[in-house]
């Protein structure tokens, strides 16, 4: 464990923790584009989730599942519409990261980040993929700096090696929601914040309370 790392100290977000299990961390993130914006964190101290052993992929899949669940049940009660929530998944992978340790952020929206990124790096390789898996199998062929998204829109998607700066994807999708001032958390309105995190965690954590971690 590195303790100089913000996502390895559990009291720097013990605050904001809404699930935990024998391998990860669900929180709501700072800089809450809009309410319910959560991020998926490893315990172990990895780099990006492309690093993962096998059985540690899918553990995160279990609990991407989980959270779109809980996710899909807070919408349901709260719009009357028995659909899935809209949910856009991302990851910088190492490249863009503000935090140098995995996380994988889960958004609820339906945001669009393709066409955004094709235009930026017109020359970095993307590549749509059939299935999730298919990307750790690329990343051990050839591991390099990333970008990887899912959107309702497009399948798992990686853009190879881009010069992404940090928090890139962050702000894509916060200006595509008319959001833009969301879009560095360092830089958003602290109070504004604390609200939407607080209210995230208090409308999610209640499907969680079944998880307990394994030890």
């Amino acid at each position: 464990m590195k303790t100089e790392c913000a996502f390895c100290d559990r009291t720097q977000f013990e605050e904001r923790l809404i699930a935990e299990t024998n391998e990860h961390y669900v929180i709501a993130t700072l800089g809450q584009i809009t309410g319910g914006y959560v991020l998926i964190i490893p315990k172990e101290h990895i780099s990006c989730f492309g690093a993962f052993a096998n059985s540690q992929a899918e553990s995160m899949w279990v609990m991407v599942r989980m959270v779109f669940q809980a996710l899909s049940m807070e919408y349901l009660r709260n719009t009357g519409t028995p659909s899935f929530c809209p949910i856009t998944m991302f990851e910088h992978g190492i490249v863009g990261q503000s935090v140098k340790h995995a996380h994988l952020h889960i958004l609820p929206a339906a945001v669009d980040l393709t066409p955004k990124i094709r235009a930026d790096f017109p020359t970095a390789k993307i590549e749509e993929l059939q299935w999730g898996e298919l990307f750790l199998v690329l990343y051990r062929k050839h591991p390099q700096p990333y970008l990887f998204w899912v959107t309702p829109s497009n399948g798992p998607t990686v853009c190879w090696n881009p010069p992404a700066p940090l928090q890139y994807l962050r702000t894509v999708a916060a200006e595509l929601l008319g959001r833009p001032e969301r879009a560095n958390w360092r830089n958003m309105n602290p109070e504004l914040d604390k609200r939407l995190w607080q209210e995230t965690v208090r409308r999610l954590k209640p499907y969680f309370q079944s998880i307990r971690p394994r030890w």
